[in-house]
């Protein structure tokens, strides 16, 4: 089902996506970089279900998405000198990786409990995220069959529409990916370039 929303949805609108995600849901967000499958991270069912629609290795670690910094602060560790970063580059198209608090739920994650955290640059998610009041984990809505990336609602319903609760339309995106920067690291290590320009971490 695909919903179509602007750049600043409703109050309905978004009380509507709500409802999908705490009932087990997984929906399709347009994000700063693709359309991203997301659900709620402390929802196991709604995390398997998201993982078998892509097709995932289960012990590959999720990322989560965040409305702002203080909100990532509050499930991954963040000293001073990571915030100050954090804010020049956020929000925008990075992923940073984490260590996790433990306020995470612990099939979130990988083996040294760090996690992969987003503030995206789009105003739906970041609207959805204000209105949850909790992060959101997420994965690219790319086909597991083609590896194709979707940059548009109806590929994404075309891919994924069987599993899904609802596809947000609000146009396209960029479709690229997000730079993963690892923060837990001395010095700090880029794991992949994407969207988000990686000179500063060289």
């Amino acid at each position: 089902m695909i919903i179509q929303l602007g750049l600043h949805p409703s109050a309905y609108q978004l009380e509507r996506l709500t409802t999908f995600l705490e009932d087990d849901g997984v929906i399709a967000i347009p994000t700063d970089t693709t359309y991203s499958l997301a659900c709620l991270p402390n929802n196991k069912t709604a995390v398997n279900k998201m993982i078998a629609l892509r097709r995932l290795d289960p012990k590959k670690p999720l990322a989560l998405l965040f409305k702002d910094i203080r909100h990532m602060s509050e499930f991954a560790m963040v000293d001073d000198l990571q915030f100050r970063l954090l804010r020049r580059y956020l929000p925008g198209p990075y992923c940073f990786i984490l260590e996790a608090k433990r306020s995470l739920p612990r099939f979130i994650g990988d083996k040294r409990k760090r996690i992969g955290a987003r503030v995206p640059n789009h105003g739906v998610p970041l609207a959805l995220l204000e209105t949850l009041g909790r992060p959101l984990t997420v994965t690219s809505a790319i086909d597991p069959e083609t590896n194709t990336m979707a940059s548009d609602p109806w590929s994404v319903e075309a891919f994924f529409g069987h599993g899904l609760s609802a596809v947000v339309d609000a146009g396209e995106v960029p479709g690229g990916v997000s730079s993963i920067v690892d923060l837990t690291v001395d010095p700090y290590e880029v794991h992949r370039v994407g969207l988000g320009p990686t000179d500063d971490f060289d």
